[in-house]
């Protein structure tokens, strides 16, 4: 389009010469915002069309993958110019290694003071990558006509609603809530929707520095509650077996009333059902903390290699992503939010997209992403998995994550003052 044209063409000015450039980005994020991939190829057509020296070739990661093959390119020092991060302690990480160089050094604060949720990717007062959508985490599904057909009139509002649902549901032979964590990714989202409920960003990184424990009682609790709606048999039978992405069919299908699904995806499953049959809320709360009531808020980011050869020139690509028309464009093709405060949020007309955008933008800061991944992956994955199998003790789980974490602190000694640095201490 003409008016993608022109931005681009105005942002050339930082690219370094007009020597072949080929760039390389390896990106994830198609499996949770459908309709990434022509988003992308169409704006790297855009883009290539107004730098006639820069090809960019593209690489989609799966989810799985995304993490170890960013560390291998980052020990080889070569692979990506511009790679996708997840946010919080998951662009920290890969930066704390010197994997990443600041876009705020690349593209200066007055640019990067327009992303949303920037706070969770600073460090010494930069910002360390480019939030590139927002992810609302991780809103509850509920299907009215499902609920329907077991008396339920309106979607629960409190956590013991929800539990007394679980049951009448279930006594009609319908899964309350699907879910799937045989990938143990859910196992985060879980700690995040219900740890949130009572402690902060704030306590979580007191208990990663040790000014605090993971098996405080305020820490602790949501291994209880998870464990109760497990008990209530809120779940679906098979979600042990199941990945986290294919768990969410089960509702698509009709045979579940709840689902919790990465905020992203929101319209996909409204065209999948039918929005009239779809509301859109918080998991209902047991707590008063910061995430009671709430969702999580954070943003998946772009980031330019430390090692990149064209660090210019990857940043201007990056940047003429945040241009209006590109930005109206990514919320077009997927549904989900740019994290630009520059996207005009008057193209949101559906009214759950509505409310999904307010609650984000309203949102709680997301608890997995200031977790070591270390102890998300030793600890919330696994004993998540060991919940619903039936074989978790919460005090037990609570104790392990804790012990988890003192050994984190002893083999990874910059691990404190990473995190002091983080945290601004």
């Amino acid at each position: 389009s003409a008016a993608a044209t022109s931005a681009a063409d105005t942002s050339a000015a930082t690219s370094t010469s007009t020597a072949p450039v080929k760039l390389t980005m390896w990106w994830w994020g198609d499996q949770e915002a459908a309709g990434l991939k022509d988003y992308l190829a169409e704006s790297v057509k855009l883009y290539e069309q107004a730098h006639p020296n820069i090809t960019i070739d593209t690489v989609l990661q799966s989810t799985d993958n995304l993490i170890p093959a960013f560390q291998a390119a980052a020990q080889a020092k070569k692979g990506p110019d511009i790679q996708y991060f997840w946010g919080g302690i998951y662009t920290m990480e890969p930066y704390w290694a010197g994997g990443i160089t600041p876009i705020q050094d690349l593209l200066g604060a007055d640019e990067v003071s327009h992303y949303v949720n920037r706070e969770e990717d600073t460090a010494n007062g930069k910002v360390v990558t480019a939030g590139w959508y927002i992810q609302p985490s991780f809103p509850l599904l509920v299907r009215t006509d499902v609920l329907a057909q077991a008396g339920i009139t309106a979607p629960p509002k409190t956590w013991d609603e929800l539990i007394a649902d679980c049951g009448t549901l279930r006594a009609k032979n319908i899964t309350p809530i699907a879910g799937g964590i045989k990938d143990g990714w859910f196992g985060g989202w879980l700690y995040s929707i219900l740890g949130s409920q009572s402690t902060s960003a704030d306590d979580v990184k007191a208990a990663v520095i040790g000014d605090q424990k993971f098996s405080d009682p305020t820490h602790a609790e949501w291994w209880a509650k998870l464990k109760e709606s497990v008990d209530a048999k809120c779940w679906n039978d098979d979600i042990g077996s199941v990945d986290l992405y294919q768990g969410q069919q089960e509702w698509s299908d009709g045979k579940a009333a709840m689902t919790i699904t990465a905020g992203t995806d929101v319209r996909k499953f409204l065209t999948q059902v039918g929005a009239d049959k779809v509301q859109v809320s918080p998991l209902p709360a047991f707590g008063t903390g910061p995430g009671a009531n709430k969702l999580g808020s954070t943003s998946q980011t772009l980031g330019v290699t430390s090692f990149s050869q064209h660090q210019a020139e990857a940043a201007d690509f990056i940047k003429f992503l945040h241009t209006p028309d590109r930005l109206a464009a990514f919320y077009k093709a997927t549904g989900a939010f740019p994290a630009d405060d520059r996207f005009d949020t008057s193209l949101i007309t559906e009214p759950q997209l509505q409310t999904l955008h307010d609650l984000a933008t309203q949102g709680a800061p997301y608890l997995e992403n200031f977790i070591p991944s270390e102890l998300d992956s030793k600890a919330m994955f696994t004993g998540a998995q060991a919940i619903f199998a039936g074989s978790g003790d919460p005090a037990k789980l609570a104790a392990d994550a804790q012990s988890i974490m003192e050994r984190l602190r002893t083999t990874q000694p910059d691990l404190v003052d990473n995190y002091k640095q983080w945290t601004g201490k």
